[in-house]
């Protein structure tokens, strides 16, 4: 299913919720910055001005439908110096990332003192060249131009990405659009704030632990870490009333197939999401993962996974298990998908090499939006604790079958998230295996599922996984870029043997 359509779904409860939580505050405006250089006294500069007017048009209307806006001068420059003033009104009215034009052929001091620049004020930063007419005489020489100046800032260590089209080439569109979804993630990611709803990992899950320091060096990312103790605290704002309101709407017979919670149990757990928006609305944060035992089965007596999958259908992206590099990874996928995601946090526990499919499977904490067409979710205790004793398991959990279609699936890797794996496939019709959250992923790209499971194993890479709705492995390559990012590569030959450490 088009990941448009279910993103454009109400969760089942929403609206309730939505008229008891104050609404988030809207994200400032993200800009970027477009200049054009070239040389006058060599080449046709009444045409290199022509293309810089017509390219930023063009480039304006692109970044508009990524919710990003362009700001340029009026005209190209071939001064060092003007070309730094112009820089520095841009930076002053808040760019966060450049696209330079390579109108004709330029000083090399343009390079130099550009990169300089960009080395004060490191930012994305696109490279365009165009074809030029050919027959005659060469008009701009717009190709060597970029390539000159990519040398120079190559040798300065400043991070570049380069195209070489025509305003017509239908490509264009996809680039630009993709630079400016990177530039949007990378600005909501450097101001963004997350919580961390009970302080600390769940016990044993190294994994689910970041390195603060690196995470906010690179990502510029910051975590705030409170008590659980913190969110019910903020909850005591609702009446049982306003709590029962919202179970109600999510135990609707209409998409509620089966309910053995005790409201109790699904009150508190309620609260929690509830306590945890009013936190988000007064503290500005963007997301936040849940610790989710063993304080709330112990000392509270419910589950959090049914307050992830309200927190998930408020468009607040919200992890189990304290995991905060998959918080990271589902921040990234929201921000660059600008919410269509819908990003879910989840585990690999299925391999089926003859049906090609990897089975993702939690708890129950995905967002209702997710449900799968056709069916109905239930509102059930925690099935895990119900393997020691059905009758003192506690709730509330959503557990259904994830909606069909193109999916992302990606981690960035613990403790500093300095690495990422991902990959895409399909999530296809499926019973489900396990009770929970679940669907099964046919992978899309030239590598199995034994491969990229393989892969997995053999690289002892982070045990949750987020799956997000579209196909968007190219945008997370890119972003990855900008940030310093390792890609890790799919390694695995794809036998059932498996491979040693290398570390």
């Amino acid at each position: 299913m088009n990941p448009q359509t279910i993103f454009s779904r109400c969760g089942t409860a929403s609206k309730t919720v939505t008229a008891l939580v104050s609404p988030f505050a809207k994200p400032a405006p993200v800009k970027i910055g477009m200049l054009g250089v070239g040389l006058k006294m060599h080449f046709v500069w009444a045409e290199a001005e022509r293309r810089f007017r017509e390219g930023s048009k063009e480039i304006s209307a692109l970044a508009a439908t990524e919710s990003v806006e362009l700001l340029c001068p009026d005209t190209s420059f071939e001064n060092p110096d003007a070309l730094l003033a112009a820089a520095d009104k841009l930076l002053a009215e808040g760019i966060t990332g450049l696209i330079l034009f390579h109108g004709s052929y330029t000083a090399g001091e343009i390079g130099s003192e550009l990169g300089r620049w960009l080395l004060d004020h490191p930012m994305p930063l696109l490279s365009w060249a165009y074809p030029e007419p050919k027959g005659g005489r060469l008009t701009a020489n717009s190709l060597c131009c970029q390539n000159f100046v990519l040398n120079t800032l190559h040798r300065l260590g400043v991070n570049y990405s380069w195209m070489f089209r025509d305003l017509a080439d239908p490509a264009l569109a996809g680039d630009v659009k993709r630079f400016a979804r990177c530039v949007r993630a990378r600005s909501r990611l450097r101001h963004g704030r997350v919580a961390i709803v009970g302080t600390g990992r769940v016990p044993g899950f190294y994994d689910a632990e970041c390195d603060e320091l690196s995470v906010m060096r690179r990502f510029g990312l910051r975590f705030d870490r409170m008590g659980l103790e913190v969110a019910f605290d903020k909850a005591k704002k609702f009446s049982d009333a306003d709590v029962a309101s919202v179970r109600t709407a999510l135990t609707n017979p209409k998409y509620c197939k089966l309910n053995n919670v005790p409201n109790n149990q699904a009150d508190l757990t309620i609260r929690l999401a509830l306590g945890t928006l009013v936190l988000a609305a007064e503290g500005g944060y963007t997301g936040c993962a849940l610790k989710c035992w063993p304080e709330l089965f112990d000392l509270y007596g419910c589950a959090a996974d049914g307050a992830l999958s309200l927190l998930n259908d408020q468009g607040f992206p919200a992890a189990d298990e304290s995991d905060m590099n998959g918080l990271l990874t589902m921040m990234v996928m929201y921000h660059l998908t600008g919410g269509v995601g819908l990003p879910t946090l989840m585990d690999i526990s299925l391999l089926d090499s003859v049906r090609n499919v990897l089975g993702f499977w939690h708890c129950g904490g995905s967002a209702t939006r997710l449900v799968r067409e056709g069916t109905l979710y239930e509102a059930r205790r925690h099935s895990i604790l119900e393997n020691a004793n059905e009758e003192t398991a506690c709730g509330l959990l959503i557990e259904a079958l994830l909606e069909l279609g193109p999916v992302t699936a990606a981690r960035y890797q613990s403790p500093d998230s300095a690495q990422s794996f991902h990959f895409e496939g399909n999530v296809v019709d499926s019973p489900m295996a396990f009770r929970g959250s679940y669907a099964e992923v046919r992978p899309s790209g030239p590598h199995t599922a034994e491969q990229l499971m393989g892969s997995i194993l053999s690289n002892g890479m982070d045990h949750h996984w987020v799956m997000g709705r579209g196909h968007f492995a190219d945008d997370l390559t890119e972003f990855n870029h900008w940030l310093g990012v390792k890609n890790i590569s799919v390694s695995h030959p794809g036998s059932l043997h498996g491979l040693k450490s290398s570390r």
